[in-house]
């Protein structure tokens, strides 16, 4: 690796750099999940063999947020998550390119030319095979391998990783998170997702039940399905596991939340920055007849976190 990664947010922002041959990677990267950490293995490998610099260039916000705005979509990974995780894969220089209404509508010409060749210094560029590029996505790996021929880089369209006979996609484990499966959704990210969020204060009612919880808010990630999980919480250089609860609190109709019971911590943690790492769920939200049968099985649920997180 040629040095301490450098992160870089337009493209026109190069030209202060000193200019110097480059791999590149393209894509949104999100979650950077096992198939993008293939792509990126092999373009470190690449890289290290023809001495020459990693970049890989991503885009925020992503380009649907900007072309199909009514779309929702959830992210995997916070911007600045994303990047981390990029410069653990190997990359120098991280170029997270501001996806507006001027970039978008580049045309496919101009973003090799432009973009590519004169901004990143591109010798030999990696995307995946369904890479699409350019205004109205005009663009494709055989195009690009046509401009990189005019403007000196080759082009290389890497096949999909696949897991169980499906591609890793992020929209693959998207859906396996929304429906509480975080175990496949490890399986696709090489890593228990994480879900940062800040403590707020909300009704204290668990901690006059006797099972004090941190309720979670400012998540600006995919929040997985209702239910009951075993986690870890990060807090701060710390690490306390966590029985976390999801969902509307049918029994006692108190509406939506996020909260999460750490086994033997009890200390103040309003306003503090804390980040989820969902190992299992442990079974779907229910309604109970009573406070006491809810009560009950909380302490059923924490037993069995325990259990799993031995």
């Amino acid at each position: 690796m040629v040095g301490a990664m450098k992160c870089v947010f337009d493209y026109k922002a190069l030209a202060a750099f000193p200019a110097r041959p480059r791999i590149i990677s393209i894509g949104n990267f999100d979650g950077v999940h096992l198939g993008h950490q293939a792509v990126l293995a092999k373009a470190r490998q690449d890289a290290d063999q023809m001495d020459l610099a990693l970049a890989v260039l991503t885009f925020e916000p992503h380009p649907t947020e900007l072309l199909s705005p009514e779309a929702s979509r959830l992210r995997l990974a916070t911007p600045e998550r994303k990047v981390a995780l990029l410069g653990q894969s190997g990359a120098d220089l991280v170029l997270i390119q501001r996806f507006d209404s001027d970039f978008a509508h580049l045309s496919a010409q101009c973003f090799a030319a432009d973009v590519l060749a004169k901004a990143l210094c591109a010798k030999h560029v990696i995307v995946g095979e369904n890479f699409r590029f350019g205004h109205g996505r005009e663009g494709n790996v055989t195009l690009l391998r046509q401009y990189g021929q005019e403007l000196g880089f080759e082009v290389s369209g890497e096949h999909l990783i696949r897991f169980a006979e499906a591609d890793v996609s992020s929209s693959r484990i998207r859906k396996h998170l929304l429906d509480g499966d975080v175990t496949a959704a490890k399986q696709l990210l090489g890593r228990y997702h994480e879900m940062p969020g800040k403590v707020i204060a909300d009704r204290g009612h668990g901690t006059a039940i006797g099972i004090p919880t941190i309720n979670l808010a400012n998540i600006q990630v995919v929040i997985p399905g209702p239910g009951i999980y075993a986690a870890y919480c990060d807090i701060g250089d710390k690490t306390e596991k966590a029985a976390v609860y999801i969902g509307n609190r049918p029994t006692l109709g108190f509406g939506y939340s996020v909260e999460a019971h750490l086994l033997g911590v009890s200390e103040n943690l309003y306003d503090r920055d804390v980040v989820l790492r969902f190992v299992a769920r442990v079974r779907g939200d229910e309604t109970f007849d009573s406070e006491a049968q809810l009560i009950a099985q909380i302490k059923k649920d924490i037993a069995h976190v325990q259990t799993l997180m031995q």
